[in-house]
This record gives C-alpha cells, structure tokens and sequence, in this order.
C-alpha cells in the first residue's frame, strides 16, 4: 500500500478547488465550479472513515471508540470547509483588482478559521488520546499533519498572490554607455516581459498592467500606439521597460540637456515602438570632496546626504574640483508593443 499521504483521497477537494485559480479572473461559470466542489467534498466524507481505519489499523474495540470521535471532528472540519470555500470564491471573483478594504476583511477572515482550525485540532488529538493507545494516538497526529500539509501545498501552489503595486521587471539587459575621457555617463537597464491587462482607462490612455511575478503597474500609451483601441481587458501584451541612469558634470552658468537623458533611454528599445510613456527624475549633488590619488569623490546631495564614489580612470581628475555640480537623472521608459504573443 503507497503511503497515506499519497494515497488518500482527502487531496481532492483543495486540489480541485486549488485548479480554479487557473482560470480567468471573473468566473462567469462560478456557480458549475461550486457544484463540482459540493460533488467531490460528498465522495470524499463517504471514503474517508475507511481509509483512516485501515491506515490506523483499529480493532473492532478501538472502532467503536474512536470512529464517532473522528466523525464529530470532521463534521467540524466541514464548517471550516465551507468558510474556506466561501473565502477562496470571493477571492477569485475580486482577483486581480482586489481593493485594500477587501484584503483585510480576507486577511481577517483567514486568519480567523486559522486559529479555529487550530484549537479544532489540538481537541480532536487530546481526544484520539482518550481513544486509542498512545502509539496510535501518536500515528493518528501524524496521519493529520501529512494530510494537511498536501492540502496546503497544493493551495499554495495553485492560488495566485495578492498583486501589488510596483515595478514591472523581467529579462533583463545592462549596459554601461561613457564617452572617453569625459566625466559621467549613462547605466541603462532594459527589462522585456509579456503582462496581463487587468484595468483600463480609455479617456487617459492608461493601462494596470499584472506581470508573471505578482507585480501590477500602471502607464499612459501615447497617440503613437494606433492599436490602443484594440486592447481589451485580460489581453497579454509584450512589453519593454528601460531605466537609464544618466550622470553629467554642469558648470553653475550651464543647464544640464535633457537630450543626452533621452537619447540613452529610448536607445536601449530599438525601432520606434508603438506606444511609449517616458518620465525623468533629476537630482543634483556637489563635490565635496575629492581624492585625485585614490580616485574617489565625495558628493553630497541635496537632502544633505553624501556618497563616496570611485571616479573611472580614464577621467582627468586634474580638471575637476571641489564645489563641482553633478547632475544625475533618471529616466523611465516603457515600450508597448499593442500586440497579442
């Protein structure tokens, strides 16, 4: 006989009701999911005495004793069954625009039929002990532990996480652009993934864009992208992100460009795309000081702060002095490509 934890059927449930998360956000067959949830928690509660009874080996003494004490326990069980179901369906019918009110009445809904579960449990093994030799008693723990920990597994597997706000990220691409002999540069960072569209807003041309790891991001398409009007709620669409760091010395007389900050940002992304939001950040930092023999640099920024860096040596140190302006910008662009993977 395989072991209990791979044979018994108690991963069923949670196993079919762990494949729903595989479906498209909205549900529209909800109700037939809720009916072949009902079906397989009924085939189960016919199976599962047996199969505790043959793992555990009672006699027909132990049976008496102890399968009432396991069918009260599992009548209990089924009431934290139907809260978890109840809980799993409202999640995938908010999923994956869930609001923060809704996250922490789930958080606390969960977090309620953890602790419940939990007491139910400690009960039920103080009760099997009252039943059962020690050494079945003990068996019996673990039986339940193994069981559980598969449902759980599998739950975890199959539930996607909570999308957050944040940064797309995906394969990404470095590369360091420097003029020689000239102070400063550009570090770019180009990032190409394919994201679920999970919100829209038409008027403003703005999408919530949801990729692979969880992450959700909103960007404006510009009039460039002629498809726009084609994109629809929950289509994937291939898309680029590129942050460029650009570094630049400035004389107090001389305006930093903004043209060596967009040249550097859009390069990394090739052909005009079809759509492309881009914004810059600037910040400036001055020299304070400045150590020509090792090389290094220290900035202080605005807020007050200060850095020491490592200046390349293919810059002439000799040119440059304390009270220098440095400007530092960064740079953001995405490139959406309107098309369907």
């Amino acid at each position: 006989m395989k072991p209990l934890f791979l044979s018994l059927r108690s991963t069923t449930l949670l196993a079919v009701i762990s494949a729903c998360w595989l479906w498209p956000a909205g549900w529209a067959v909800a109700q037939d999911i809720q009916e072949l949830i009902t079906d397989v928690r009924k085939d189960y509660a016919v199976e599962r005495r047996d199969l505790m009874a043959e793992a555990l080996q009672l006699t027909a003494k132990e049976r008496t004793a102890f399968l009432p004490v396991y069918e009260r326990y599992w009548v209990e069980r089924e009431k934290l069954g139907d809260e978890l179901v109840k809980l799993v369906l409202e999640y995938s019918d908010a999923y994956p625009n869930v609001s923060e009110a809704q996250a922490a009445q789930m958080l606390k809904d969960y977090t309620a039929l953890e602790s419940k579960l939990a007491d139910l449990r400690t009960a039920q093994f103080k009760n099997a002990a009252k039943t059962l030799p020690a050494s079945k008693a003990l068996r019996y723990a673990q039986l339940e532990n193994r069981m559980d920990l598969v449902l759980r597994r599998q739950l975890a597997s199959a539930i996607p996480l909570l999308p957050i706000e944040g940064k797309l990220t995906g394969e990404a691409t470095a590369a360091l652009l420097a003029a020689e002999g000239e102070p400063g540069g550009a570090a770019v960072q180009t990032y190409e993934l394919t994201a679920t569209v999970i919100a829209m807003d038409r008027a403003s041309r703005k999408l919530t864009l949801l990729g692979p790891d969880g992450i959700k991001q909103t960007v404006t398409v510009g009039p460039e992208a002629v498809n726009f009007d084609q994109i629809q709620v929950d289509d994937q669409l291939k898309v680029t992100l590129a942050e460029a760091l650009v570094v630049s010395v400035a004389n107090e007389s001389e305006p930093p460009s903004d043209a060596a900050a967009g040249l550097v940002a859009l390069a990394p992304l090739g052909a005009k795309p079809e759509g492309l939001v881009a914004k810059t950040v600037q910040v400036t930092a001055r020299v304070t000081a400045l150590d020509r023999e090792a090389r290094k640099a220290t900035l202080q920024f605005e807020d007050g702060t200060t850095r020491t860096v490592t200046v390349r040596r293919d810059v002439d140190l000799s040119q440059r002095n304390i009270g220098d302006r440095l400007v530092l910008r960064l740079t953001e662009a995405v490139a959406i490509e309107v098309k369907k993977p």
